[in-house]
């Protein structure tokens, strides 16, 4: 049942965080309707401090491109990506794995799992966490294609600090009276004092956490195709380390695709490349459902 929460037309707020979209067109009606080979799920992480109405843009293309899926988009800030705990992420995505999955899953279920920048590459990660949580640390969430839109980046604390307070500074500066740089030193002192309060009390960080499952077939299933999304011009995330991430991922059995575009910014490719994005999608989609039948585990 729908909360109250933060409302804008054609969605249904579950939680603060979490809104639903096609909650009166997804049905078994429509499910019937629609293609075997079709994505019965798709669930949108937002980039952080990304806007509900420019993130749903993302929700509108997958509408247009698969019109009969249940599409839930998550959104979160920047700071909460940080500064909360495992427990708390996981906390906070839970209402996604209870309304795509109630129960473990008979495989009827086509999943899409979409993840922004490394804000919704956390949230990602936290609900293979829930899944677990709900269903036991012995089942991996099932999805059939997992998204990568400018992410992951580097997590060399020291070499990403500067890109992460900018990112920061970008959702927050608008808060602030005073200039940008100030703002961007004040969340670089933030992220510093985290960083040795992690280490102080041992506490892995979000970053760490969300590159680390990932890469792990027990929370991460293999079966799933990986899709990267990512950009020369990406001012906050450096092509090098989503293309080091890609290789490692391929190294342990996952399926990779690249996709580099040339002059978009960062979470830009679709604003700027809208057909060849949608058309990237759309191929790796056709790509994981010829996947289906095959060995891995």
């Amino acid at each position: 049942m729908a909360v109250k929460g933060p409302t804008f037309p054609g969605f249904t707020p579950i939680s603060d965080r979490i809104f639903l979209r096609n909650e009166d067109t997804y049905s078994n009606e429509a499910s019937e309707r629609s293609s075997a080979d079709q994505p019965t799920t798709v669930i949108v992480y937002g980039w952080g401090d990304g806007l509900p109405k420019n993130v749903a843009k993302y929700a509108d293309g997958y509408h247009r491109l698969f019109p009969t899926a249940r599409i839930l988009m998550v959104i979160s800030s920047t700071f909460a990506a940080t500064y909360e705990s495992l427990e708390q992420r996981t906390k906070a995505v839970l209402p996604v794995v209870d309304i795509v999955f109630p129960t473990p899953g008979d495989g009827s279920e086509k999943v899409i799992l979409h993840a922004m920048s490394n804000t919704g590459g956390i949230y990602v990660a936290a609900t293979f966490n829930a899944f677990q949580w709900r269903h036991g640390t012995d089942k991996a969430l099932p999805h059939h294609l997992c998204v990568n839109d400018s992410t992951p980046g580097s997590i060399v604390f020291s070499t990403e600090v500067g890109r992460w307070s900018r990112a920061m500074a970008l959702g927050t500066a608008k808060s602030f009276p005073w200039p940008f740089i100030v703002t961007e030193k004040i969340w670089w002192t933030f992220l510093y004092a985290m960083h040795l309060l992690g280490k102080a009390i041992g506490r892995e960080s979000s970053a760490v956490y969300s590159s680390r499952v990932f890469l792990d077939h027990a929370t991460a299933t293999p079966r799933a195709l990986r899709l990267y999304m990512y950009s020369k011009t990406d001012d906050l995330i450096g092509w090098e380390d989503v293309e080091a991430h890609a290789v490692i991922a391929k190294a342990r059995g996952y399926t990779t695709n690249l996709e580099m575009f040339d002059d978009s910014p960062h979470v830009g490719h679709m604003r700027m490349h809208p057909d060849r994005y949608w058309r990237a999608i759309k191929r790796c989609w056709d790509d994981s459902m010829g996947l289906e039948g095959s060995p891995k585990s």
